[in-house]
This record gives C-alpha cells, sequence and structure tokens, in this order.
C-alpha cells in the first residue's frame, strides 16, 4: 500500500510539473508571438507614418520658377545681398551653436522670409544672384549666381513654371516659350535666328554660361535633403559659392584671367528627404521634432540609396551638357574667354555615391583605354570631388585593380626592377587628380594598432625608426586628444552604411568605444595611453553594451565582404603581417584608401566662417601653382612615393604665386606599416582626413577644407592648367 501511494504521488508530482511546464512554454510562446506581432506592427506603423504621414511630396520642384520672371530678372540684375545683411544682424544677436555642425545663423533663407513674405517668391527662382557686402569703406562685395537642377525619383527633370495673376504657379505654354525666344532674339544673321527655348532648369543654366568666362561649382546633395526653401545643403552650397568669389579676387593679381571670371554654383536636387523632418520640427519644435525626425528618417537610408542610383544617369547627362556648354570651340583664340571655364562637381554622402555609379564605368574605360606616360584628362568637368560618399568600395576598387592589371608595382621573380621603374611613368609628374574622395576617418593608424605596436612605439634606441616613431607618438597624441574631446569621424558612412548592408562589424566597434567613454578607458587598438583599469561598477554598467557589441561582432550571415559593406573612404588596405609601423611593407590586398589629409592649424582658416562675415574674413587661399610636382620632387629617389605637400621641391622659377595647399596632403598612409598601394602620380585619390581637416559627416564646412579642395582646380598645380587639361579630350 505504501509503495502505491508513494508512487501515485511521485507521478502526481511529475503531471503537475509537466502540466507546469507546458503552461510556461504556452505564455512564453504567447510572449513571443505578441512580441513578434507587435514589433510587426510596430515597423508598419514606422512605415506607415513614414510614407504616408511624414511623407515628403513624390514629385515636386522647389526652385522651378522661370528666371525671366520679373522678381527673378531684376534680381539677377542687381543681387540679393538679404541674407547677407541679415545674417550681420542675427549674428549679433544669436550665438552659434558650436556642435560641430557651424548650423550658420547668417545663411538662413526662413530668416528672409520672417522679414518679407516676398521672398518665399523670390527664392524659388531657378536662377540666383546673391551678394555679401563688405562692412569696410573700401571694400567690395563677394558675387555669385546659384542656379537649380532638380530630378524626379525617374530622373525625369523638371520644366520651368510661370505665374498667373494670382501669384500662382503656371504651366508653360508654347506662347510663353515664342515670347520668350523673340524678346531675347539676337542679332539677326544671314538667315535671321532665334535663341534655344528656356523650358527646363538645365536650358536656363545653359543659356546663362553660354557667355563669358565661369568657375563652376556643381555640389550634388545626399540623405535627408532636397532643394526646399531653408534646406541646409543649399546654405552649403551658397558658403561655397561665396568662399571661391574671394578666392578669385585674391588670385586676380597673380593670374588676370580670374579677374573676370565670374562664379556660379549650380545645386543637383532630388528627393534624398524622405520624411518631413522640417515640417516636423516646425510643428513639434526642435528638441521633440528632431528626435522624431532622427528616429524616422532613419529607416529610410534603404529606400534612397536606389534612387540616388536611379537619378545618376540623367544627372551625369545634364553635367556633360554643360560641360559642352562652357567647352572653349576647336581653334578658339587665346583671348575667347570660355578658354579660362572651370567646374568642379562634388557629391556629398548619397550625392557621391550618384557621382561613383554614374562614372563607374567611364573611368574604368577610361583607364583601359589610357596611353602609358600620357596625363588622364578630367572625366567630367576638372575635378570630381566625393566627400564622405555613401558609396560601395566596389565602385572605386573597380578602377583601382583597372590600374593595378596594367602596372607593375614591385619587383619580384617574375617581375624586373626595369619594368616597375617603367611603369612608375604610367601616369606622369605633371598629372593631376581626376577624381578625390575626402572621408573624416576615425583614427591613425589604418587598421589599428596591433599587439606589440606601443612597445615598439616607446622604444627608447636609435634604430634608424627613432624619429619615425617620435613623429608616430605625436600622431596618436592628437588621437588621443581627440578621443578625450570626442571624435568627429564619419559615423554615417563607417558605422551606419555597413549596418545597412547586413555587416554589424563596424556597429560592434562603435558599442565597444561607447563602452570604453563610459569605463573612462581609450579604445583597444587606438592608443598607447595607459588607462587604469576600469573599476566593477563601471564594468557591470557597460556589461550590457559589451554584450552587445559580442553579439554584433559575431552574429552569423552576415556580410562578410569589406568590399561590399563598406564604403569607399573606410575601406584600408590590410596591413601585411611583417614589419613595423615605420617599415612599409607591401599589402597583399593593395586595394582602398590612397592619401590622408591632416590640418594645419592656420590662423583664420582653420574654422568655420559664417556666410555674412566671408567679404572680410581672415581667409588665407593664396594661389599655390607646382605645389604638386615639386612634391613629388621632392620624394624622387622613392619614385615620389610618399610626398608630402609641406615637404616640397625648390620653387620654381619665373612662376608667381608658389604657394602649399591649406590643408596637408600624405601620398600613401604614412607610419602604418604599409607601402602605398597606387603610384605618387595616380589621378584616383581616395583620402582619409582627420578631425582637424574634414570633421564627421557634415563637417566640411571649415574655410581650410574648402580653400584646399578649390586650390586643386583654380591653380596649375602641376604645370599643366586645369583650363586646358579640360581641353585635352
Amino acid at each position: 500500500m505504501g509503495s502505491a501511494t508513494a508512487g501515485r504521488h511521485r507521478r502526481s508530482r511529475l503531471g503537475a510539473a509537466l502540466r507546469w511546464i507546458w503552461r510556461a512554454y504556452a505564455r512564453l510562446v504567447r510572449l513571443l508571438v505578441a512580441a513578434l506581432v507587435g514589433t510587426l506592427l510596430l515597423g508598419l506603423g514606422v512605415l506607415f507614418i513614414n510614407y504616408v504621414v511624414l511623407s515628403t511630396p513624390n514629385a515636386r520642384a522647389y526652385r522651378n520658377l522661370d528666371p525671366a520672371l520679373p522678381a527673378c530678372r531684376n534680381g539677377l540684375a542687381t543681387g540679393w545681398p538679404i541674407l547677407a545683411d541679415l545674417g550681420r544682424e542675427r549674428l549679433r544677436t544669436v550665438s552659434e551653436p558650436d556642435d560641430g555642425g557651424w548650423e550658420d545663423a547668417s545663411n538662413d533663407e526662413r530668416a528672409a522670409i520672417a522679414e518679407d513674405p516676398a521672398w518665399r517668391t523670390r527664392l524659388r527662382c531657378a536662377l540666383q544672384r546673391h551678394l555679401v557686402p563688405s562692412t569696410q569703406p573700401e571694400g567690395k562685395p563677394l558675387d555669385y549666381h546659384l542656379g537649380f537642377l532638380e530630378f524626379q525619383e525617374t530622373g525625369e527633370p523638371y520644366a520651368l513654371v510661370s505665374q498667373n495673376a494670382r501669384g500662382g504657379d503656371a504651366v508653360m505654354t508654347s506662347a510663353m516659350l515664342r515670347d520668350r525666344m523673340h524678346d531675347g532674339a539676337k542679332a539677326p544673321g544671314p538667315e535671321g535666328t532665334l535663341p534655344q527655348p528656356v523650358v527646363t532648369q538645365l536650358d536656363a543654366l545653359k543659356q546663362h554660361l553660354s557667355t563669358g568666362s565661369h568657375y563652376v561649382i556643381v555640389f550634388i546633395h545626399g540623405w535627408r535633403h532636397d532643394a526646399r526653401i531653408g534646406d541646409g545643403n543649399v546654405a552649403d552650397l551658397r558658403l561655397y559659392a561665396a568662399h571661391a568669389a574671394r578666392f578669385l579676387r585674391e588670385r586676380c593679381p597673380v593670374e588676370p584671367s580670374a579677374c573676370a571670371t565670374k562664379v556660379t554654383a549650380i545645386y543637383i536636387g532630388w528627393r534624398g528627404a524622405r520624411v518631413d523632418e522640417k515640417g516636423l520640427k516646425a510643428g513639434l519644435g526642435e528638441t521633440v521634432g528632431g528626435f522624431l525626425g532622427n528616429l524616422s528618417a532613419g529607416a529610410t537610408l534603404f529606400d534612397r540609396k536606389p534612387v540616388s542610383e536611379a537619378i545618376a544617369p540623367a544627372a551625369i547627362s545634364a553635367l556633360r551638357t554643360l560641360e559642352g556648354v562652357l567647352a572653349p570651340p576647336l581653334g578658339h583664340e587665346p583671348d575667347d574667354p570660355r578658354a579660362h571655364n572651370r567646374m568642379v562637381i562634388a557629391g556629398h554622402s548619397l550625392g557621391g555615391n550618384m557621382l561613383a555609379t554614374g562614372l563607374k564605368d567611364d573611368l574604368v574605360k577610361a583607364v583601359r583605354r589610357h596611353k602609358p606616360g600620357q596625363a588622364l584628362p578630367p572625366v567630367l568637368g576638372n575635378l570630381v570631388l566625393l566627400i564622405n560618399p555613401a558609396s560601395e568600395a566596389t565602385k572605386w576598387t573597380a578602377i583601382q585593380r583597372e590600374v593595378w592589371s596594367r602596372i607593375a608595382t614591385h619587383a619580384d621573380p617574375n617581375t624586373p626592377l626595369a619594368e616597375v621603374q617603367r611603369d612608375t611613368g604610367f601616369f606622369p609628374a605633371t598629372q593631376r587628380p581626376v577624381v578625390v574622395s575626402v572621408t573624416a576617418a576615425l583614427a591613425f593608424p589604418a587598421g589599428g594598432l596591433r599587439a606589440g605596436d606601443c612597445a615598439w612605439i616607446g622604444l627608447d634606441v636609435d634604430d634608424g625608426y627613432k624619429a619615425a616613431r617620435a613623429r608616430i607618438r605625436d600622431r596618436l597624441d592628437s588621437t588621443d586628444t581627440m578621443f578625450d574631446a570626442g571624435v568627429d569621424y564619419d559615423w554615417a558612412t563607417h558605422d551606419l552604411f555597413p549596418t545597412f548592408k547586413f555587416d554589424y562589424r563596424p556597429a560592434a566597434g562603435w558599442l565597444g568605444r561607447v563602452a570604453a567613454r563610459l569605463e573612462h578607458r581609450r579604445p583597444a587598438g587606438e592608443s598607447c595611453a595607459p588607462t587604469p583599469p576600469a573599476d566593477w561598477l563601471s564594468r557591470l554598467q557597460t556589461l550590457p553594451i559589451r554584450a552587445l557589441s559580442l553579439l554584433a561582432a559575431t552574429f552569423p550571415f552576415q556580410d562578410s565582404s569589406r568590399e561590399d559593406s563598406h564604403t569607399i573612404g573606410n575601406l584600408d588596405p590590410p596591413r601585411p603581417a611583417a614589419g613595423v609601423l615605420a617599415d612599409a611593407q607591401r599589402s597583399a590586398a593593395p586595394f582602398g584608401t590612397t592619401h590622408e589629409l591632416l590640418g594645419l592649424h592656420a590662423s583664420g582658416a582653420e574654422k568655420h566662417h559664417p556666410y555674412a562675415t566671408l567679404a572680410d574674413a581672415p581667409i588665407p587661399c593664396p594661389p599655390t601653382n607646382r605645389w604638386l610636382t615639386r612634391a613629388r620632387a621632392a620624394q624622387a629617389g622613392q619614385f615620389g612615393s610618399f610626398w608630402d605637400s609641406e615637404t616640397l621641391a625648390p620653387a620654381e622659377r619665373g612662376v608667381r604665386g608658389q604657394g602649399g595647399p591649406a590643408a596637408e596632403f600624405l601620398h600613401g598612409l604614412h607610419f602604418t606599416g604599409i607601402a602605398p598601394i597606387t603610384a605618387a602620380n595616380d589621378p584616383f585619390w581616395n583620402v582619409r582626413a582627420f578631425d582637424n581637416a574634414l570633421s564627421r559627416h557634415d563637417g566640411y564646412r571649415l574655410s581650410s577644407f574648402i580653400c584646399a579642395m578649390n586650390q586643386l582646380v583654380l591653380d596649375d598645380i602641376t604645370g599643366v592648367p586645369a583650363d586646358m587639361i579640360g581641353t585635352m579630350r
């Protein structure tokens, strides 16, 4: 009896345990299903809010008013100083935020509209003229034109619009075009001629650029921007245009052609802003609206990147049209003003992706057809500039591989040294850069520090590397200072872009740096400074972050191809297994970043000057003729490799304006243990820039950076002027 009773009790307890387990399992399943459904509903809700409630208009041009309208025509005749005038008043009363973004209180279209609502119409003109007056009695104003080219998501351009009697938009009609053509008719020729009709924004720019001498700056904006009134990237282009006008005025005494050259800035707009963040801020305030805007916009990178690539062919074709208008005719006279036309095309973020996508095949073809010893002409305009491009590294390495396949990069048992010496002239010493990509890098050295590097750096022996170790220590001290103050690197393309490409390793590194900052230590592999171990409380607080970092770094099935998931400026060539940091060894995968850019801490230039102050601000940007050939010549013993713009060969006789650039350019990745992966004269520069040269994703407003980039086009940096190179194709 006793054993039977005990058996029933055991079975009863076992049954109770199994029922408890089943109920717990059922609750867990219900909880997981609820969580899954909740997540799905949350995702659908976010998508609904993003793509319905907060969506920007699908097909809308913001700057398409016909330049022939009285409001636009009068502005072109006299120029608009309103932004600078109001800006100076605001600078007296508004302290600018010092968050690295440099929101310019003196360059705000919304302030002009608040002063006079008529500016809401004027600022919609497809072609504008702006002035930045001087505050000095004898000072001259800065003068430039600003034009717009906007594209629909299909790549279709927008037609100009006129205005009806009530002040609303009116579609252009055949009668309007006919009247315009007659009003602008040229002097009759043998058979009588009429000008071409101005139908689109492109037509208006063609007409404007067809006469005179022009320095054209094209800017293609990126993610979370468009051409609407008040957009920060439009303000950025005005800042660049005013700087360029200032630089031309400075060159006038040295280069007479600069005196008659006028600046035209062209803003290429597209629907990079999928969410109406400005509407959120206007309705909910900067804090709440800004937070919700950032949260909502974060999910649109997947959506906007394909659009930037779809628009690329149309944008490139429009720019080639303008390039044709700017080009002087064959057999032109030396004093033809068109002989001095120049054009630089810059793309930021997804705008850089647009350029990289649209030009990749042309660049690959140019390398394949290139004749050794001749200068490779520009592929578009005089220079293509990618600023923090949000574009896969494969769009750059495809070009590098074409060059690599045509030259001998090193001697080995199968490659005699004579072939290497011959191929160093594949591009001549007078080769100018054709495409420059600049990305705000995280830290020095590229690839980070290895175990043992810090011990070698700390040696105090004269083994041939003593001077190099001293320079490495200085570079690391600068990096430590940046880590203490907060490194302004390009987080969007370094960490966020790979995450959207299903590579979570950069995000894991970001989490590791967050944990290190909370534990009051420097990140592993990025500093040699001794730091005390974190206390147990800090380690306990950062445990979830470190666990998430470990999960992200080891998550299965993520994209392991760095060329596919990393961006152009965040793919560094892998460091060789042999050698120390000062001993440059060949990388087994010589593709990725090729140059470095450092700030010079020059007074006046190494800062952001507000737009309204540019006519009088202390911005030194003198001519830099021949600096690149002199830098290469200074390293003649190494075939020009590892050239440095701060170390130049003696100046050439009879050449005026032979200063150095406003920022320090370095060929190769100095003191990283990696030999240069490109020849010294290579025209494709993939530049790692550091905190005091180019800051964070949108930190390209330093006057020194603007000057250094323009010097590549404005000046005769190799002995072959930019305007002559443009005619070599």
